[in-house]
């Protein structure tokens, strides 16, 4: 008898710990989310499952607590074009990219265009370029990074279907966000 209850104590305690788990202490990263908007009037940054605390700003220079790195740490050009072969009128292009593979493709994408910034003196070097979506409402966002200086650049864009277009003037970049339109 003694025995059946040693040997039911010890199923019991043998049951119970191998069913336990205890806490690792190892380092891990949890992935987290968020995103960044600008509509040329309020910028929104937001992160979900990061800590933040606190943004501490003077002037351009802008310094957060917490795990998210504003934006800022780009030059955000908002451009505005239109590519002639794609208009269909009222400010708006066909969704070429859409078209050929809505799969892939929201409906607002019409094509990819490169944008340049070239020096605004002889011999016009290129500073930096970027491949970007030009939307329907011709316009797209480019985010060039922080190693473009300011100071005036002429904006380039290129198009596989069309030729390529200088601003006019150079364009000033003073701070972190330029609007350009090559509509107008």
């Amino acid at each position: 008898m003694k025995n059946k209850i040693l040997i039911t104590i010890i199923t019991f305690i043998l049951q119970y710990t191998f069913n336990c788990y205890g806490q690792s202490l190892s380092p891990s990263v949890i992935t987290s989310s968020g995103g960044y908007d600008n509509n040329g009037i309020v910028t929104l940054s937001w992160t979900l499952g990061e800590t933040f605390s606190k943004t501490l700003q003077n002037g351009n220079i802008i310094l957060t607590q917490g795990e998210q790195q504003p934006y800022p740490l780009f030059r955000l050009l908002n451009l505005k074009a239109f590519i002639e072969g794609f208009y269909a009128g009222g400010g708006q292009m066909n969704a070429v990219l859409y078209n050929e593979d809505p799969f892939t493709y929201p409906s607002n994408y019409c094509d990819s265009v490169t944008i340049e910034l070239r020096n605004a003196t002889m011999p016009f070097s290129l500073v930096d370029s970027k491949d970007v979506i030009l939307l329907t409402d011709g316009s797209a966002e480019v985010q060039f990074s922080d190693n473009v200086a300011l100071g005036t650049y002429f904006i380039v864009l290129r198009h596989r279907n069309t030729i390529e277009t200088w601003s006019k003037n150079p364009i000033l970049f003073n701070g972190n966000l330029v609007l350009f339109d090559f509509s107008n």
